[in-house]
């Protein structure tokens, strides 16, 4: 074949992916820039292009499907840039708190074949349920529908909101009331929740009130940081301490022996306390992400 049915050849690969009534426009098009484009190739004593350089120059300027995507006009867009790590995040956590509820499962006998068909598999609904509901914010904003109007606002990470602040506070005591009275609730509850909910021994005595200092330490954190209405560099060193302090703690009470006396229970537990700490490490690479120095415009001065 001589170059110029190479060149042909290619051409007309790209413009085949692309609609009908564009591709005799962007066929000229592509062939006078290729055709161009070999004219600056260096040339034989008889000004004959070889056909290993024909072939290198259409390696490098792109396979025939990366050529036509040029020229397509770019489709409905599912999930937006500045979305897809948190939509990747969301799903994997999701995926995993579903593994880590049902792979205690496996533990107790059953096989990882009907674990992975039932369990497993079944887990994946969800990234799917997030797809659709991608897709149908996805059909909205093309519409207008879901337009944001921009705001000018002033970021203040140090800036503590009030009344998100309370509820947290309600809330982790509501939080730590309720596990420190379990031991006691459980054995009163109906049914086979005793047994199911029964603590093991040495963890009651040894691991688990270590975290009462921690909790009571966190507490009296917020209550500062509310107080004065934001945070400080000093409030932030003993939060990221803190949070230190609870991966320790929980991984030891992973690998430290049962939590509670139920196989299954236990193996439930520390699945769930796994996906705790991977929310702790998230949340604080968050907070160090976000102390980074900001920009400032050319010519301030702090």
């Amino acid at each position: 074949m001589s170059a110029n049915d190479v060149l042909e050849a290619y051409v007309g690969d790209v413009v085949r992916r692309l609609p009908r009534r564009e591709r005799d426009e962007v066929g000229v098009e592509l062939l006078g820039l290729l055709t161009e484009m070999l004219a600056d190739r260096p040339h034989d004593a008889k000004g004959a292009v070889e056909d290993a350089q024909v072939l290198a120059m259409l390696r490098d300027f792109g396979t025939p499907a990366e050529v036509a995507s040029r020229y397509r006009a770019p489709g409905m867009v599912i999930i937006p840039a500045e979305q897809t790590r948190a939509f990747v995040w969301t799903a994997l956590l999701g995926v995993g708190l579903q593994w880590a509820l049902t792979l205690p499962q496996v533990f107790a006998g059953q096989s990882v074949a009907q674990w992975w068909f039932s369990g497993g598999l079944g887990a994946l609904w969800w990234p799917g349920f997030m797809l659709m509901m991608a897709l149908a914010a996805s059909a909205l904003r093309s519409r207008g529908w879901l337009k944001r109007d921009w705001r000018p606002r002033v970021v203040d990470p140090d800036r503590v909101e009030r009344l998100p602040a309370i509820s947290g506070l309600v809330a982790i005591a509501a939080g730590v009331i309720f596990m420190v009275s379990l031991p006691w609730l459980a054995p009163a509850m109906p049914g086979p929740l005793p047994r199911v909910l029964a603590f093991d021994p040495d963890f009651l005595r040894v691991r688990a009130p270590l975290v009462l200092p921690l909790w009571l330490s966190d507490f009296a954190l917020r209550l500062v940081v509310l107080s004065h209405g934001r945070w400080s560099r000093a409030t932030r060193r003993v939060d990221v301490a803190t949070s230190v302090a609870f991966i320790a703690l929980l991984g030891w009470w992973i690998g430290g022996g049962p939590i509670f006396q139920a196989p299954l229970t236990d193996e439930g537990a520390k699945g769930a306390l796994v996906l705790v700490i991977a929310l702790i490490v998230f949340d604080l690479a968050m907070r160090l992400h976000r102390r980074r120095p900001r920009l400032r415009a050319p010519g301030h001065v702090a």
